[in-house]
């Protein structure tokens, strides 16, 4: 269940082609969890707070999204998306694509508490992993330092934070599961758009069966999902 909460504090309750197009089509299926399961807050990590960027953003079964966070996830997606926050003109575009971020952050949050909930571990090799590369990103350990310092993070604390993105994306890919992609879909597929000219059969039947898949995991994602927000209280405290 959501609860979204305009100014004034009132509370509303609501519960291929193949080959480039083929893999653009695919992309779009889990866009608004991974880009921001975007797992490696890439290299933009978050800067010290502004007054504006004090409060809380949102509640996920009573746990906070602070303004900051969502602050520093919306620069993240909007580079993301390639988009200027300073050409943006149209203040509800601008409205739309903060409630995107903060709709990808009650979808990490959703997928943290239920990686508790089954128990997922990350081991300290996973996490050092991942960490060793986003410091590659920097062009000195110095750097990457002073970036994470700069961000509110020491070291345990930055490494519980990447244990909790890494949690997170495990848990979507188990309730994603693996589909089957059975030869009878390749070929009804391929029947529909058949491969371009000249492209060897394997290679085309490969790339049908990669695009089906991935597809069927997208869709498979946004409905647990949906499901972990049926079953979750959530509050939107921003106005949109």
């Amino acid at each position: 269940m959501r609860t979204d909460r305009a100014s004034g504090g009132h509370a509303v309750t609501t519960q291929g082609r193949r080959g480039g197009a083929a893999r653009r089509r695919a992309s779009c299926g889990l866009r608004h969890v991974t880009a921001a399961l975007c797992l490696v807050c890439t290299l933009a990590l978050p800067a010290p707070a502004s007054a504006q960027e004090v409060g809380v953003a949102a509640r996920v079964n009573g746990a906070e999204i602070t303004v900051f966070r969502l602050e520093r996830h919306f620069e993240d997606y909007l580079r993301l998306k390639a988009r200027n926050v300073a050409a943006i003109r149209s203040p509800d575009v601008f409205k739309r694509l903060k409630r995107e971020a903060l709709d990808q952050l009650i979808d990490k949050e959703l997928l943290w508490q239920e990686s508790q909930r089954r128990g997922v571990k990350v081991d300290d090799a996973a996490v050092e992993e991942m960490r060793s590369g986003i410091e590659s990103g920097f062009a000195t350990r110095e750097a990457y330092e002073r970036r994470v310092r700069d961000a509110g993070f020491d070291e345990a604390s930055y490494a519980e934070y990447l244990r909790r993105e890494l949690a997170a994306s495990r848990t979507l890919q188990a309730l994603a599961g693996t589909p089957r992609i059975s030869d009878e879909d390749v070929r009804r597929t391929l029947e529909q758009e058949p491969a371009p000219a000249g492209m060897p059969e394997a290679e085309a039947q490969r790339q049908v069966r990669a695009y089906l898949a991935a597809s069927r995991r997208a869709e498979a994602g946004r409905e647990a999902l949906q499901r972990l927000r049926e079953s979750a209280r959530v509050e939107v405290l921003q106005p949109f």
